[in-house]
């Protein structure tokens, strides 16, 4: 952020907010540096979901009194024959911003205030609303409903789904890979089997054992002493880091998550 606008910056980040309906809005973002290299998308989604996770549930808990506000405002501009300025005095008086840095929130309100009113069935809607008392449905301020990174990011988001298919893919592989680790060395323990040096006979009985003799090279190899061992825990690992870093695409901040934020917060800050 610049105050006059003339400031170089090495990093910028831009904000993208469009209504799509009566209390909600998409959310967008990008951020734009000079770095010598690209961050990885899915890792910068991954940082905002967990960013906008912590508000977001708490923003729906204000769709009643904000709602209504917005509702009210368009009354009042009816009343006061005012309705083509486009100003909802009602919804903004609402807020009080008492700090510079706060600037973003009153633009956000300007263009919310000069866009809603035109945006079609808004204000039909609200005043329905406001007559009935509903300003959301029951099912839609559930904190699953609201915070699923699925429904709201994953599935319209290439780099994130791309994420998510290649964590699978990981998953499966290891599991894979440690489950034949294991039977190979139970394998190996019980049979009594030895092999013979390779054959240059290219008749089928000899492919098939110098194809048997290689797999069990291979398998004596693989689960020689501490290698068995180091391998077996990097296939752990593997599948561990692929299926956490694959949650974080889907529901994560539930109600323990949330408590123990809440408690993460109020050690930082004695105030709360």
């Amino acid at each position: 952020r610049s105050q006059d606008g003339s400031t170089t910056r090495s990093f910028v980040t831009g904000f993208w907010i469009c209504p799509v309906g009566a209390g909600r809005s998409r959310f967008m973002s990008a951020g734009i540096s000079k770095a010598p290299f690209s961050v990885p998308r899915w890792i910068l989604h991954v940082s905002l979901n967990n960013f906008l996770d912590q508000d977001t549930f708490l923003l729906c808990g204000q769709h009643k009194a904000v709602l209504q506000k917005e509702a009210e405002g368009y009354l009042d501009m009816e009343s006061s024959g005012d309705e083509h300025s486009y100003v909802n005095n009602v919804r903004k008086s609402t807020y009080v911003y008492r700090s510079p840095s706060e600037r973003l929130g009153m633009r956000i309100g300007q263009f919310f205030d000069a866009t809603l009113y035109r945006a079609p069935n808004r204000k039909e809607t609200m005043l329905a609303r406001l007559k009935n008392k509903i300003y959301h449905e029951p099912s839609e301020m559930t904190r699953q409903n609201v915070l699923d990174r699925y429904e709201q990011h994953t599935k319209i988001c290439p780099d994130s789904k791309g994420t998510v298919k290649n964590c699978e893919s990981i998953m499966k592989f290891s599991k894979a890979f440690g489950l034949s680790l294991v039977l190979m060395k139970m394998m190996l323990r019980t049979s009594r089997l030895s092999y013979n040096t390779i054959s240059t006979d290219l008749s089928v009985s000899a492919i098939k054992q110098a194809c048997s003799s290689i797999t069990i090279r291979l398998g004596e190899y693989l689960t020689y002493g501490k290698r068995f061992y180091f391998l077996l825990t990097m296939s752990f690992f593997l599948h561990y880091a692929a299926n956490k870093l694959r949650k974080e695409f889907f529901f994560k901040r539930n109600e323990e998550v949330h408590r123990n934020d809440v408690k993460f917060i109020s050690k930082k800050w004695c105030d709360l």
